[in-house]
């Protein structure tokens, strides 16, 4: 699975006022219309009862240059948001400011497979700026170019 590339996210989501999130390379358009994706996560992740309880998540595709976000959401430090700038989505999601793309996302269905969850999320809000994504391959960060 190493040979394989792929764009790099924070996949975020907050419960009963508390943020949590995860990097995933896992990340799969489903969907243009209804526009609808699908993130795959372990469920031994701090994040997943977050997704669970809360039913909502979002997709912080990472920019170049944003290879610190990406270790420190993978690390499993206690605080991962201190220091990261980010807002709040009107549903109490969080979103990593400096991103190229965004999604929020109702989590609307769910299929547990082996030790992960492939939610399937339909998208509320999108976002983006013209900016390349991070990427992931071989087991480093690289550039589009």
């Amino acid at each position: 699975m190493r040979r394989t590339a792929g764009s790099v996210a924070v996949i975020t989501a907050a419960h009963q006022g508390k943020i949590h999130g995860m990097t995933a390379t896992a990340v799969t358009s489903v969907s243009a219309d209804p526009p609808t994706l699908l993130v795959v996560v372990s469920r031994t992740t701090r994040t997943h009862p977050f997704i669970r309880k809360s039913g909502r998540f979002a997709v912080n595709v990472l920019a170049e240059g944003q290879e610190e976000i990406a270790r420190r959401f993978a690390a499993g430090v206690e605080n991962q948001f201190d220091g990261i700038e980010h807002e709040l989505h009107a549903a109490e999601v969080p979103i990593i400011a400096g991103t190229a793309a965004t999604f929020v996302c109702i989590a609307a269905d769910a299929l547990d497979v082996a030790t992960h969850t492939i939610f399937i999320g339909e998208v509320e809000v999108a976002r983006h700026v013209l900016v390349p994504p991070l990427l992931y391959h071989d087991g480093g960060y690289r550039a589009l170019r």
